[in-house]
């Protein structure tokens, strides 16, 4: 049952004429109503966080003549309610709430219904622990937008100094960060931003799947913004995440595409998963990624900052959907790319779970696939 219902802070209610009003005014999400009667046009103007009492007073006050029901009138306010466009008000909570988050909590009132509460995503964020791996043109705007989100803590990895070459694209730093440890100046740096969040660092280069295992207790979600040693380093954090069961939205970039893929271990196909169903599916993967491991080849880094911006915000905005299911995941068992130059994205054809046959998240062993022989060569 309805107690303070309104129609939500973000749409407009407005007429087009006497017989047909609106509400909203963005593609997808306006909708037109016909009402010669005017009694929906009314209600929607007094869903304005009132008492449901005082809605329904106030409706049979403007039609006095009428003599409307409690329940001919929740029918309007149930129909506006299926629409999507009421929220319940609740003050204490918005006057609780850090007014930093209140635009956040706007955003994800569109994805909310007046059953739900509005705040959940927000509160949601703000419990959660996340472990950032990697500080470079990725992780940097990634934890960025992270500190604007307000989780309770982020957890840092990171081995490397500041270079002249990041501050193209690595926005965090500035020239007078150059020689100082990356993990130092990000701490400081969102200290400054959002004082809220706990940040832990640490300065350690990952090499093996155990390096990373004791810093994922009590996490929530890791991101993986590492490229080096180039796909290796994916293995191995998969690896670390499927052992310990948190999910893992890793992210890449490769001259003007970007790369995104999900893996919730116990759900989704891991890493490993993926080599494995290139090599029954593609007859062509197994020769390429050889040739490309033996070639020796190691792309110097090729970064460009507003394009790094799209792929950065697709990845935040992916951990956020994974940690509190606003919205449905578009990179679970498959990788969604991004192509920088026409503003566009595609997913690939989804992977399985290989649970009898991959050596990570199943009972497979990794001397079966040929794959993996050459990965060590990319170190």
């Amino acid at each position: 049952m309805y107690k303070r219902p309104r129609i939500k802070e973000i749409y407009p209610v407005y007429r087009l004429d006497q017989e047909h009003f609106r509400i909203g005014a963005q593609i997808g999400i306006t909708k037109e109503f016909y009402d010669p009667t005017e009694q929906l046009w009314n209600l929607a103007t007094i869903l304005d966080g009132r008492s449901l009492k005082d809605v329904l007073d106030e409706e049979r006050r403007r039609f006095p003549d009428l003599e409307l029901s409690d329940d001919y009138i929740l029918d309007g306010i149930n129909l506006l309610d299926q629409e999507g466009f009421l929220e319940e008000t609740d003050l204490k909570e918005e006057e609780c709430l850090n007014a930093r988050y209140m635009p956040n909590v706007r955003y994800f009132s569109h994805y909310i219904n007046s059953t739900n509460d509005r705040f959940h995503v927000q509160k949601k964020i703000q419990e959660s622990t996340i472990l950032l791996l990697g500080l470079g043109g990725g992780g940097t705007n990634i934890l960025t937008l992270l500190a604007g989100l307000g989780p309770r803590k982020i957890k840092i990895i990171d081995y490397d100094m500041v270079e002249e070459e990041n501050l193209g694209r690595q926005f965090l730093y500035s020239e007078a960060d150059i020689g100082l440890m990356k993990t130092d100046v990000a701490r400081r740096a969102i200290n400054q931003i959002n004082s809220q969040i706990e940040v832990e660092v640490h300065n350690l280069k990952i090499k093996e799947p155990e390096d990373l295992q004791k810093y994922l207790e009590s996490v929530d979600m890791v991101i993986s913004a590492i490229d080096e040693p180039q796909f290796e380093i994916v293995r191995v954090v998969n690896e670390a995440i499927v052992k310990a069961n948190i999910p893992c939205v890793f992210a890449g970039t490769q001259v003007n595409h970007g790369r995104v893929f999900t893996i919730i271990p116990g759900i989704t196909g891991c890493f490993d998963c993926l080599n494995i169903h290139y090599t029954l599916t593609d007859k062509q993967f197994l020769k390429q990624f050889i040739g490309s491991a033996k070639s020796g080849f190691r792309p110097k880094s090729i970064a460009y900052g507003p394009a790094i911006y799209q792929l950065t915000s697709v990845v935040v905005d992916e951990a956020v959907r994974v940690l509190t299911g606003y919205a449905k995941p578009r990179s679970l068992s498959t990788q969604l790319e991004i192509d920088y130059e026409n503003f566009s994205s595609f997913a690939h054809k989804p992977w399985p779970r290989y649970p009898d046959k991959c050596p990570t998240c199943g009972n497979g062993k990794v001397e079966d696939w040929e794959v993996f022989k050459y990965y060590g060569l990319f170190k």
